[in-house]
């Protein structure tokens, strides 16, 4: 305490030692993706190539999950896993998730057609 104060006397915030953080209770929304057959593809495929293609995919599921509110948590292998609610909940993050997959699944439509065409 400061010269015995509890309390700043300007503003009236706590002096000395500090809580840790609070904890919160919240609901989240979790969506996973990943791609169907990559298995396959990558023995078919040159390395660069998966890579290329893993970052096209990697790149429009950031897009589409972060355009809704989304945070991506993370990539692993062939997957994404992100979440809805966290750090900022809304009332609608499921059907912000179930927006983000839907969008997600027709980008790669269009993608696995440009890609075709190359």
């Amino acid at each position: 305490m400061a010269d015995g104060f509890a309390f700043c006397p300007h503003c009236g915030a706590p002096i000395g030692e500090t809580s840790g953080p609070t904890e919160e209770r919240k609901l989240v929304t979790l969506l996973f993706a990943d791609v169907t057959g990559s298995t396959a593809l990558a023995e078919e495929l040159d390395a660069e190539e998966v890579r290329e293609l893993m970052a096209a995919y990697f790149d429009l599921a950031r897009e589409e999950i972060e355009a809704r509110g989304g945070t991506v948590e993370k990539f692993v292998g062939d997957a994404v896993m992100a979440a809805f609610g966290v750090p900022v909940a809304h009332e609608d993050d499921p059907p912000r998730a179930l927006r983000s997959a839907l969008a997600i699944h027709e980008r790669l439509g269009e993608l696995n057609a440009r890609l075709r065409d190359e």
